[in-house]
């Protein structure tokens, strides 16, 4: 008898803390929508106007499913809140809030969400919930638009990789090519591999990509951020393989079939070239690991 009733009181959800758990959760959104109502507006029209960032529209519908396949886990994780630490987690997130606020920079804002809500997790359910968490909070925050200064700083030598790379793939099938910066010179046709081609709208949507398959499978830790790591790398590579693809139809179809609806066409298809790739890697990972995707 006694050994039930301590389990019955070691589950979160249990009758006597079940009106209390509502009550604080009412609390924790009513002041997220009184911090972050105007944040969040601004965050959502990024995700709408941004191409860098549209796949924001949809991750927090998957950060939703990704919690109500986990919900049976978390129901059976013990409740410890622990009000200090979250307390200064929260306290911490205002400070990031007001710098951004007064500096005028939307990226501290927004990121004040992702430690406003860790601090709320520690200071209501404690550690374990944080921990089993921690991996759509990280999802929320590649969904924030990096700052101006840093986009820059990461696009310009992804322009450079994507020429180099490129011009080598088209030195390498014969063709006579010129590359001055990011500027690619061939016979009939000049390549500008712009900011649009860096390639960081496919870096930032597979390095998420990659965490979304992450969360759906068994890898262990070390393999997991392995695996994140390397879509970077992949995103690069099959960026410069669009680029040197858009240079071959262009050299041997003409001009035309590097612009308007076949330089998008060629996007999507190095994209889900990319995707393939990432999901070969990650069962190879998981054969190599032992670990296998995630019941439902």
């Amino acid at each position: 008898m006694t050994a039930s009733i301590a389990v019955r009181a070691n589950k979160p959800f249990a009758e006597k803390y079940r009106w209390q758990s509502i009550a604080c959760w009412s609390v924790l959104a009513a002041l997220i929508l009184l911090l972050y109502t105007s944040t969040l507006r601004g965050l959502a029209e990024d995700w709408w106007n941004d191409p860098d960032y549209s796949h924001g529209v949809i991750v927090p519908f998957v950060i939703a499913y990704i919690i109500f396949r986990r919900w049976h886990k978390l129901k059976e994780l013990t409740v410890e809140p622990r009000r200090i630490f979250g307390l200064g987690i929260i306290l911490v997130s205002q400070v990031v809030f007001l710098a951004g606020y007064f500096g005028a920079e939307f990226f501290l804002q927004r990121s004040s969400i992702v430690i406003f809500l860790a601090g709320m997790i520690l200071l209501l359910l404690g550690r374990d919930y944080l921990r089993s968490l921690a991996l759509p909070l990280f999802l929320f925050e590649l969904c924030i638009p990096l700052p101006a200064v840093l986009m820059n700083q990461i696009t310009l030598p992804l322009q450079l990789a994507a020429s180099c790379g490129s011009e080598a793939i088209l030195r390498g099938c014969g063709i006579s090519v010129y590359r001055s910066g990011n500027i690619l010179q061939m016979a009939h046709q000049t390549l500008n591999v712009g900011e649009a081609c860096s390639g960081i709208r496919s870096l930032v949507s597979l390095v998420t990509l990659a965490v979304i398959m992450v969360s759906f499978s068994r890898a262990r830790s070390i393999a997991s951020v392995f695996f994140v790591a390397s879509s970077a790398g992949v995103a690069i590579i099959a960026n410069g393989l669009r680029v040197s693809g858009a240079g071959l139809l262009g050299y041997y179809f003409g001009p035309r079939f590097t612009m308007g609806y076949w330089h998008l066409l060629e996007g999507w298809l190095v994209f889900v070239v990319a995707f393939m790739l990432l999901s070969m890697e990650l069962k190879l990972i998981a054969r190599l690991t032992g670990a296998g995707a995630e019941a439902s």
